[in-house]
């Protein structure tokens, strides 16, 4: 530990008025396993080529809420995490919540720098095997213990189901959150930050072991970096505006004969056929999924190239989440109206199927139901 970070401390009765400068300048420094720079409002740790941006969300007198975001250049998608302090003091919520970033998320970043002793993990994604190796984070406990929490094994409960639910990333990040307060239990586990409540359930079956008659809970990161021999490279910088062009031209197709020649036109335009066909198939599933929250939809897609059928999860996909993420932008900074939404969804197989329960007497928008999305592709559609 730093001595400026002993140094504060041991300051109990310091009175912060500015927490994001004390954050950047003095509350975050010396955590780290590689000496860190403050570049405005940014740490950078030069060694790991990570790039850290905290922000303090909300603050009170005696609590916290900072939110932080990880890039680097080495990774191919930018890690989000949240942690929350209560204490005495301002300085003392400051330091709880940081404190939980650091020896959590942070550890489990230092071990896959350092390549601490990590785990091998091999997963098939359509026809193609990826290497892994897995560095897990401390898991970090707030509340009561008990001794069947001391040893968890989340990542050997978790590991076949993960393996199932990643596909050609760089890097896969997994957060898995238990929590117990009596008879509340909550079980969470997020895989890139997408929740998956099969993998949630099985962590809530875990806590209901726990023997605690108070709050309690555990936090655990696992990181899986694929091997450069396995990676596919994949470029995935250009979906927000291609994702753009493809809703523009989808609103321009106002006869049957422009809608049906769109894919091959949106293909021309973006010189890339397998996204061309994912922003084909991808925006009104999304947009209707959205529409209506009374169904569920499993986390398992069936996906037919040719004449072939995968069963895939939407977390396999590189592109999935991304086109979702623009499409969302879109609409929340007005480049897409309602329009584009309405009619989204009223191409989209979701509404199809909603509107023949309906006719059969089924009302599935007001009484919900389970569905599982099915995309047909091409022939020459590349799995990434």
């Amino acid at each position: 530990m730093s001595e400026e970070r002993e140094e504060w401390l041991d300051l109990d009765d310091e009175k912060i008025e500015d927490p994001a400068h004390f954050l950047l300048h003095r509350g975050m420094r010396g955590i780290f396993e590689a000496e860190e720079i403050v570049e405005g409002d940014r740490i950078v740790i030069p060694e790991w080529e990570l790039t850290i941006r905290p922000h303090v969300a909300r603050w009170s007198d005696q609590s916290v809420m900072l939110q932080f975001q990880l890039s680097s250049p080495k990774w191919d998608r930018d890690i989000f995490e949240t942690s929350a302090g209560i204490g005495s003091s301002l300085k003392n919520a400051l330091g709880m919540a940081i404190g939980g970033f650091a020896f959590s998320l942070m550890e489990g970043i230092a071990s896959m720098e350092q390549d601490r002793e990590p785990d091998q993990l091999h997963t098939t994604y359509g026809n193609t095997v990826h290497n892994w190796k897995v560095y897990k984070s401390n898991i970090v406990g707030l509340g009561e213990s008990s001794d069947e929490m001391r040893e968890t094994p989340y990542w050997e409960a978790l590991k076949d189901e993960i393996a199932k639910r990643v596909g050609n990333q760089k890097l896969c990040y997994i957060k898995i959150y238990g929590a117990k307060n009596g008879d509340d239990i909550t079980g969470e586990c997020r895989i890139n930050d997408i929740p998956s409540p099969e993998l949630g359930n099985i962590v809530a079956e875990m806590v209901s072991k726990w023997q605690v008659e108070e709050f309690a809970s555990q936090k655990q990161f696992i990181f899986l970096q694929q091997s450069e021999e396995t990676y596919i490279p994949y470029e995935a910088g250009h979906i927000a505006a291609a994702t753009r062009t493809a809703v523009h031209m989808f609103m321009e197709c106002d006869t049957q004969e422009r809608y049906d020649e769109f894919p091959e036109r949106l293909a021309e335009r973006l010189q890339d056929t397998n996204l061309a066909e994912e922003l084909y198939s991808f925006l009104p599933e999304i947009c209707a999924e959205h529409a209506f929250e009374k169904l569920t939809y499993t986390e398992e897609m069936s996906m037919l190239k040719g004449e072939e059928s995968f069963s895939i999860y939407r977390t396999q996909l590189a592109s999935y989440y991304l086109i979702y993420d623009a499409l969302f932008e879109g609409f929340r900074t007005d480049q897409f109206d309602d329009e584009v939404y309405k009619q989204y969804i009223g191409v989209s197989s979701i509404y199809s199927v909603i509107c023949n329960a309906r006719e059969q007497g089924a009302d599935l928008e007001e009484n919900g139901g389970v569905l599982t999305l099915s995309f047909a592709m091409s022939d020459h559609y590349q799995f990434r």
